[in-house]
């Protein structure tokens, strides 16, 4: 099923998210296992390094009751001697809970056998004490100092696993510290790239599918119906693709009709407007009789008249060829120097009798151009048929042909001092019955020039500002 806009934003946005969340649940589990190590640090380390310094003083404590009970002999230090023994037993008992690693148990077990031999060196100093026994006081002491240098020994040794295990414990810490941020650089970037990607392809699947409609819409309205609608697309975007392939089918029936009506008719026309205008050149010769002045004067304006249908029936023939692509050309290498004189001159009384200069600026180093000299020559006579139509008496009309350095093609124009067009018409005053002033044209002889200068591979536009005339440029690559 195709994922509808809505669908595509929701599921960026989703993606994004569980990014987002996964990266939160990471860093929620790094901030438990940093708690996790800093109260076992402080459950077993720190009480681990404090028990062994309470083990430490009772250690000294009970050396020193028993040293001065073996000197006075009072009852009281005595059983504060017994009292810190319980102490130190307590605390190494502790020791014993706290300490898993095999090294620390090794240890404690090393300090409990110590201290027993300890005890029993002083319990034996005791007995010997209260039966007032002689003894070897010098080995006794010597023996009992070793016991306990040995504990202190181990103690330190204690100590320093201790710390070590904290250290490490640390390392850890910073290690684990260095990979949440690392994990968090990561995943910004990760998500800036996502939103970045999502960003990118969610609105290129929308906005690819809206510019082949802009370009379509230009096509129909230049006057291509082609119905190529198709492809990946949202559905909401592919139900108007649907609709505009209708439309244009629409438009190319209706496009269609309109030319075959015109062409028929024009057709039609032809046929009856040869036999009036050979009817007409019979009357004026005088075949069928002498005339009046009168009727002379009628018969020119209906020959005038039936020209001018005629010509607008070619053209309107001339154009449905065309459009419908029948239309044959013979491209052969030529000069457009001719062809403008020849164009000048054919409309040169028309020009006169308005009294519009006509001005020629011909380069002298034009390149030949593969064209239909024929067909070209259409596009000048309507060209500066159409300025001199538009120029008022005593205007001045200029064709200009030049080469183009840029790539070796030809430039050509025509400029007037009309009226000018209207910038909102500028771009559509190559269609078809598009014309300025309905009373002095059909709108089909700029329409016809866009054709034959398109078949020949080049390009056709105008340039105008209302009130200081019209330039039209087409250009022919060479």
């Amino acid at each position: 099923m195709k994922f509808g806009i809505f669908r595509r934003l929701t599921a960026g946005y989703l993606a994004v998210l569980f990014l987002l969340g996964a990266s939160d649940v990471y860093a929620i589990l790094k901030l438990v296992e940093f708690n996790t190590v800093i109260l076992a640090s402080y459950n077993e380390d720190i009480r681990l390094l404090d028990s062994g310094k309470r083990i430490a003083d009772s250690l000294f404590s009970q050396r020193q009751y028993e040293q001065k009970f073996l000197l006075t002999r009072d009852a009281v230090l005595y059983s504060q001697f017994l009292a810190a023994q319980e102490d130190f037993e307590r605390y190494l008992a502790e020791l014993f809970v706290f300490s898993a690693p095999p090294e620390r148990k090794e240890t404690l077990e090393k300090i409990k056998v110590l201290h027993q031999r300890y005890l029993s060196l002083v319990s034996s100093e005791v007995k010997y004490l209260k039966t007032n026994r002689s003894y070897n006081k010098i080995s006794y002491k010597a023996q009992k100092e070793k016991a306990t240098d040995s504990i202190l020994e181990a103690l330190e040794k204690l100590e320093e696993y201790t710390r070590q295990g904290f250290y490490q414990k640390a390392r850890m810490m910073n290690e684990a510290s260095a990979s949440a941020r690392t994990v968090a650089v990561a995943s910004f970037l990760l998500t800036v790239l996502l939103v970045v990607l999502l960003a990118y392809l969610i609105t290129r699947s929308i906005t690819n599918p809206l510019i082949k409609l802009v370009n379509k819409t230009r096509e129909i309205q230049s006057g291509v119906f082609t119905c190529d609608l198709y492809g990946s697309a949202p559905p909401e975007i592919r139900e108007l693709n649907e609709a505009f392939n209708r439309m244009c089918n629409r438009l190319k029936e209706v496009d269609k009709i309109k030319s075959d009506f015109f062409a028929m008719i024009s057709h039609e026309l032809k046929t009856p407007l040869t036999t009036i205008s050979e009817g007409i050149s019979l009357l004026l010769e005088g075949t069928c009789g002498s005339i009046t002045e009168k009727q002379n004067r009628l018969l020119t304006i209906i020959t005038a008249e039936s020209n001018r249908l005629a010509r607008l029936v070619n053209s309107i023939l001339n154009l449905s060829k065309m459009e419908a692509g029948m239309m044959k050309y013979e491209f052969v290498k030529e000069r457009i120097e001719p062809l403008i004189e020849q164009a000048v001159k054919e409309i040169l009384p028309y020009a006169e009798a308005k009294r519009i200069h006509l001005e020629k600026r011909i380069g002298g180093d034009l390149p030949s151009c593969p064209m239909d000299a024929e067909r070209i020559l259409e596009a000048l006579r309507n060209l500066i048929g159409n300025a001199v139509k538009f120029t008022p008496e005593e205007g001045r009309i200029k064709i200009a042909a030049a080469a183009r350095p840029a790539n070796g093609g030809l430039e050509v124009s025509v400029s007037d001092s009309g009226p000018g067009v209207p910038r909102e018409k500028l771009l559509t005053i190559f269609e078809k019955y598009e014309s300025t002033d309905q009373k002095k044209g059909t709108g089909l002889g700029l329409a016809i020039v866009k054709h034959i200068i398109t078949a020949h591979g080049g390009k056709v536009w105008a340039e105008s500002e209302p009130g200081a005339g019209t330039r039209f440029i087409f250009v022919l690559p060479s």
